[in-house]
């Protein structure tokens, strides 16, 4: 069949899928659905807590009802019946989430929709751009929900730029990915230990010791928790992904009467080796990169004063320090002699939130500061040569009209860029020590129709202007660089039949205009430290997302869902390069299906991505790769062994079940996936 026709036949696929139930279900006919719930398949256990539902001004991170279809939860049931390696190969298994492996300076890229940048925030954290090293130490078991926002145009939640100053060319962010870590519900502790083995590799092994309590009386209720979990993943000379972390996390919360608060204090360390790159010949780069030690450290305090029924006031405070040793001299074929490269970051930030609701009416304001700063020594300056404040204020404005079935809402954040160069030995790049840089202003509006108790129809647009031009310590070859801007409009119809079938279609559309990227052009900085040239492309991307999900009373769920870019188009210097399956996969396809009977759930996973032929980077551009285009399957299979006092769930799990070698970038050579993996996991509940 040929191409546009398939394209055709797909697309009208889904809208017979979406609307066929039509003609099967009356306009007055009502399913009653569960309640909130905390899973993402819209099913499951209910919320209890105030700072989990979606529509309570108690939580931190509510957002506006027409942003809600942009959303995927991912609780701790789902993180177990995934059983993933690390946070990114969870989040590679969501709604339109590509994510790259390159093993280098920025081992994992998450793309969104085919692209953009994400903030990280961890119980109200906001983590700077060295998240993609951070989080792959972050054990799974500390985590209780993980919120992906697609569109960033929930403006209360974080700031709108790159909190960070490091040499690049991030700008608008374009969503949010929002961890919760767990907290526990009564008395109870855990010990898990999990091996497992791929071809050719050494066992890897993971172990975590979890205590907690919860203390309840009539008008308050206090917890803590804590735990102590390590990572050992050897690996050869031949492959050298190794990888190793040492985790300690402890969490404290109280509430009495309309005051609550928690604590978190987090802190790992570990190695990261960098994967070698595999030629087009086969043979193997010989550079030996690795980061040892790398350490995290994470403390973060947030306060809720409920006034009354209508307002909340939500506080927060946070520090963040990332470090690491870097070593990129060494060689496998060689006895050269890596040398240390120390480099560190400290972020600092508080957040005030007021949410209030008068009827039909809700609004949010909140204002943020962050503090960013960091050194690195021994020609590493390159990361980060200048202190960043981020000082940002928003306000949003939500209305329910005609009984709710219409809801309008709009919202403006402003975000303050402020840089000093005063700690640092010299300015360069004509910028001037204590100045603030051109303002983000980002504006949004949504809106959400509930046409009738089954179908309701979502859509938001969103404009941004950067204000400056990145990180504004960027050069170009030629020319100037200019500030960015986007403009983003998405709008989903969405159908709740019953508990069985819920889908949802999404059109979204991006438009970037001063989009950055890095060339392979180097120069050298008046600090004598060495930078890429970068260069700009207006870009334009736009597509269709269909999302299935439901559970049968036979005890098995389901979510499948089908990513399709329309177009990807970049424009530089008048001509137009055509980025869909060129440097972009065009289709992304999940299937999650659990079946549970008895003592027993199995889970079957199911990630597809077309194939994509062109990689670029600071290394240059590769053309005629072969990246993705590869199907894979992870599975597992457990069982519950029940004592008076113990739950004992033993986990036998496969992922890459199919053994594909795949890779989803290009540098140095194709840093191709480990393949088929066994493996085994024991957990003791108290």
């Amino acid at each position: 069949m040929p191409s546009s026709k398939r394209k055709v036949s797909m697309l009208s696929l889904a809208v017979i899928t979406l609307i066929f139930p039509l003609s099967l279900i009356g306009s007055d006919t009502v399913y009653e659905l569960d309640p909130i719930s905390t899973t993402s398949s819209g099913v499951g256990s209910f919320v209890v807590r105030e700072d989990l539902n979606p529509q309570s001004i108690l939580n931190p991170n509510k957002v506006e009802n027409s942003a809600q279809t942009g959303i995927e939860i991912i609780t701790q049931e789902d993180i177990k019946n995934s059983e993933p390696k690390n946070i990114f190969d969870l989040l590679a298994k969501a709604t339109g989430v590509d994510v790259t492996y390159q093993g280098r300076k920025s081992p994992y890229f998450v793309n969104v929709r085919g692209g953009g940048s994400l903030t990280y925030i961890i119980d109200g954290a906001i983590l700077p751009s060295t998240a993609n090293k951070i989080l792959y130490k972050l054990p799974m078991s500390v985590i209780e929900e993980i919120q992906i926002v697609r569109g960033a145009s929930s403006l209360t939640l974080g700031p709108s730029i790159n909190i960070g100053s490091s040499n690049s060319g991030s700008g608008l962010n374009v969503g949010y990915i929002i961890i919760k870590t767990k907290q526990p519900e009564k008395t109870e502790a855990s010990i898990s230990g999990t091996l497992e083995k791929s071809e050719s590799q050494p066992y890897t092994n993971k172990e975590n010791i979890y205590l907690g309590t919860r203390i309840k009386s009539d008008d308050a209720s206090f917890f803590v928790g804590g735990l102590v979990a390590g990572l050992n993943q050897p690996s050869n000379n031949n492959w050298f992904d190794g990888q190793t972390a040492e985790s300690k996390m402890a969490n404290a919360g109280f509430s009495y009467e309309n005051l609550s608060g928690k604590l978190l204090v987090y802190q790992d360390t570990g190695r990261f080796e960098m994967q070698r790159g595999v030629t087009v010949l086969g043979a193997l780069d010989n550079a030996k990169w690795y980061y040892d030690p790398i350490t995290t450290k994470i403390v973060s305090g947030d306060m809720t004063l409920k006034w009354n029924e209508n307002h909340a006031t939500l506080a927060s405070l946070f520090t963040t320090r990332y470090e690491h040793t870097e070593y990129s001299n060494e060689s496998f074929v060689t006895s050269a002699t890596g040398v240390a490269k120390p480099y560190w970051e400290k972020t600092d930030g508080m957040s005030l939130r007021h949410n209030m609701h008068y009827g039909d009416t809700t609004v949010m304001l909140g204002v943020q500061s962050t503090d960013n700063s960091g050194f690195g020594a021994n020609n590493s300056a390159s990361y980060n040569r200048f202190d960043v404040n981020v000082l940002g204020w928003s306000g949003s404005v939500e209305q329910q009209l005609f009984d709710g079935a219409l809801i309008l809402d709009g919202g403006y954040r402003h975000d303050q860029n402020h840089i000093d160069y005063s700690s640092t030995s010299a300015a360069r790049n004509n910028a001037n020590n204590d100045v603030d840089m051109a303002p983000a202003k980002i504006y949004a509006l949504g809106a959400k129709w509930n046409i009738t108790p089954i179908y309701a129809f979502s859509t938001r647009y969103f404009h941004g202007d950067q204000g400056t031009m990145g990180d504004f310590n960027i050069q170009s070859v030629s020319g100037e660089l200019h500030a960015e801007k986007q403009e983003r409009l998405e709008a989903s119809f969405e159908a709740n039949y019953d508990k069985m079938f819920n889908p949802m279609l999404t059109w979204f559309s991006v438009k970037t205009d001063n989009e950055k990227s890095a060339t392979n052009t180097t120069y050298t900085g008046t600090d004598g430290q060495t930078y890429y040239y970068y260069t700009e492309s207006d870009t334009k991307r736009n597509g269709l997302e269909l999302l299935l999900k439901g559970r049968f009373s036979t005890g098995t769920s389901y979510k499948a869902s089908w990513t399709h870019l329309l177009q990807y188009d970049s424009v530089i210097g008048g001509i137009t390069t055509d980025n869909v399956g060129n440097s972009n996969p065009e289709d992304l396809y999940t299937l999650l299906i659990t079946q549970e009977w008895d003592k027993y759930r199995a889970n079957l996973s199911i990630q597809k991505e077309s194939g994509w032929h062109t990689s670029t980077s600071a290394m240059g551009t590769a053309y005629n790769v072969d990246l993705g285009d590869f199907t894979r399957v992870d599975t597992n299979i457990m069982r519950d062994f029940k004592t008076p006092k113990t739950v004992t769930t033993v986990t036998l799990y496969a992922r890459n079940l199919t053994d594909e070698h795949y890779a989803t970038r290009y540098t140095t050579g194709y840093y191709n996936d480990r393949g088929r993996v066994f493996g085994i996991d024991v957990t003791v509940k108290y």
